[in-house]
């Protein structure tokens, strides 16, 4: 489409982009080579731009305008086969062309064409002008650009056009992804208009996994309730054929290797105890299994020689997108966006998306939620997600994977791996502690087992733990890893990312005070003894003081100590006893 103004400039629109260009006229070529097909410039423009209902209605209209010609309709069978009134019927007879076809008595729109303008080439020119000058930067906004060619028609004596008015031709001028890439940067427009050819067949679950790490949308408290903690992480893994969320970790640090392991190993191995320490069942989360591939971006951590080397171990295929194309992850991303528009967001304390989203909202002040709380409701919404229908799957995740693994009902669940406990050693994080005569110590618990005994005063000896459940660690002894439990036994201790959280804005340490659980028992007895020592005594001295007060008031009778103390007479049993009586004694 073209519009001339003057001998100079010619308005024109690319078709393809809707873009809208001020051209010098001596800057246009004719192509005379190519043989063009002449239409009439109104109906081809109305051919493009009709729909399929619009098409349709212009064949039906063509087909009933020539059965009235060769007479085998009446007007009045015509109009009623339209449902059109006469005077219009003959508008569409006087446009009717028989070798143009249906095309010949298309709706044309009344008004401007698309692409006019009623500006004067002075204004158009300055709004040209205005907009390659202003629209430029992430601060670009249609006000500023107004606001130039405000000043500019001011400047130059002409009238200045409205707000709306130059917000259109701002929007002409540049099309959408131009005006996003120049506000959001070429990436941001790349993932939202950039082609996305192929598509990826999959005929089973498992056959390829996507993983990927967020800083979740939400302000968490210290265990006090009180001061801040910060956002945690979400490292999550998705089945792309079912849409699962195979397994996932919240930590409250940045994504590591222990994140990559912890997500990994929840992905491959059944979730018995971690169901129980947030509150849900086994039949809440029944999904596990060994990936095929594994799909990820280029992250150290995913890329690390020991990541690549335990994936070659246990027959998993690592696969990396192309470095900058995020939309090749687009299965997690997408269920990442979700998770925080619909769920997060709704939370007191979240962060929102950014901030104009966020707007006044005091994100601190309004955060109610310790790292505890967070991953039990976390976990509930996991399970609410694989309940509710899928966009693209028409069904939830729930039943796409129950339909593959137990369509004729039983327990969904996949073949389990040979050697789940290699896995999990593999994979778990690793420390170094000393051998102490109470055990070892480690993120604030105490682990014995008699097999400890022998190796008392080993000072650097290797530590395996499963951050999910830290009741029991492995203890590398003479070239073998020891399952090592809680000296405790009555005892079960937080998870990693709970002890960590705990050891937020702790209680200043103070000179003299008991650190451990040892020497706090060891005090409460030494004041058991105390008490009791002190109690057997009070008894004893008031006895005494008893006895002394007794014999000082009943004393005993005096007798001379120069003569030998007479033995009283015994009885005669010999004899035969007298006889009782009431009123002489013995007979």
């Amino acid at each position: 489409m073209q519009q001339e103004f003057s001998h100079k400039n010619i308005r024109v629109m690319i078709c393809a982009t809707k873009e809208v260009l001020m051209v010098a006229r001596r800057d246009i070529e004719r192509i005379d080579e190519v043989e063009i097909i002449q239409v009439e410039s109104s109906l081809g423009a109305s051919l493009i731009n009709c729909t399929t209902e619009q098409l349709s209605l212009a064949a039906d209209r063509f087909n009933i305008i020539k059965a009235w010609r060769a007479g085998e309709l009446s007007i009045a069978e015509a109009c009623s086969g339209l449902n059109i009134s006469k005077s219009y019927f003959y508008q569409l007879n006087r446009k009717f062309n028989e070798e143009l076809g249906p095309i010949s008595v298309v709706l044309v729109k009344r008004g401007m064409k698309e692409g006019v303008t009623r500006l004067s080439e002075a204004v158009e020119t300055i709004i040209q002008e205005a907009t390659k000058k202003i629209y430029n930067s992430e601060g670009a906004s249609y006000s500023k650009v107004w606001v130039e060619v405000d000043v500019a028609c001011s400047e130059q004596g002409i009238p200045s056009p409205c707000k709306d008015t130059v917000l259109r031709r701002v929007k002409a001028i540049l099309p959408e992804r131009k005006r996003v890439q120049t506000k959001h940067g070429s990436d941001v427009a790349s993932q939202k208009y950039s082609a996305r050819p192929g598509k990826l067949n999959l005929d089973r679950p498992l056959q390829w996994v996507q993983m990927d790490h967020t800083l979740v949308d939400i302000i968490l408290l210290a265990d006090d309730r009180i001061n801040i903690i910060g956002r945690p992480w979400w490292t999550v893994l998705i089945d792309v054929k079912t849409r699962v969320i195979l397994g996932y970790y919240l930590s409250l640090h940045v994504p590591s290797a222990i994140s990559v392991a912890c997500a990994l190993t929840h992905s491959v191995l059944p979730k018995s105890i971690f169901v129980n320490k947030v509150g849900l069942m086994l039949e809440d989360y029944p999904y596990y299994g060994k990936p095929e591939v594994l799909h990820m971006d280029n992250a150290a951590e995913f890329t690390s020689p020991k990541f690549k080397a335990g994936c070659a171990a246990f027959d998993i295929h690592p696969e990396y997108r192309p470095i900058g194309k995020k939309h090749y992850g687009g299965h997690v991303e997408s269920l990442i966006g979700t998770f925080m528009t619909t769920k997060v967001h709704l939370l007191k304390g979240t962060t929102m998306s950014n901030a104009v989203a966020r707007g006044k909202i005091d994100s601190d002040k309004a955060a109610t939620m310790t790292f505890s709380d967070f991953s039990r409701w976390f976990a509930q919404e996991v399970t609410v997600y694989h309940s509710t229908i899928h966009s693209e799957l028409g069904t939830s995740p729930r039943q796409a994977w129950t339909e593959y693994f137990a369509p004729n009902g039983g327990v969904p669940y996949p073949p389990r791996i040979p050697d789940p406990e290699q896995l999990r050693l593999y994979f778990m994080p690793e420390e170094t502690r000393m051998i102490n005569p109470y055990g070892v110590r480690l993120h604030g618990n105490i682990y014995w087992d008699p097999v400890l005994a022998e190796h008392v005063g080993t000072a650097s000896a290797i530590v395996k733990f499963d951050p999910f459940n830290l009741d029991e660690i492995w203890v590398k002894l003479s070239g073998r890893f020891c399952s090592i439990r809680l000296s405790d036994l009555t005892l079960h201790a937080q998870s990693f990312e709970e002890y960590r959280a705990s050891k937020f804005f702790r209680l200043p340490v103070r000179l003299g005070a008991i650190d451990d659980d040892i020497g706090r028992s060891a005090y409460r007895e030494k004041q058991n003894i105390e008490k009791q020592s002190a109690s057997l005594t009070r008894k004893a001295r008031r006895q005494q003081a008893a006895e002394k007060e007794y014999h000082e008031a009943y004393p005993r009778p005096i007798v001379d100590n120069l003569l030998p103390r007479q033995s009283p007479e015994k009885p005669d049993y010999s004899v035969t006893p007298k006889r009782f009586t009431r009123e002489g004694g013995n007979e």
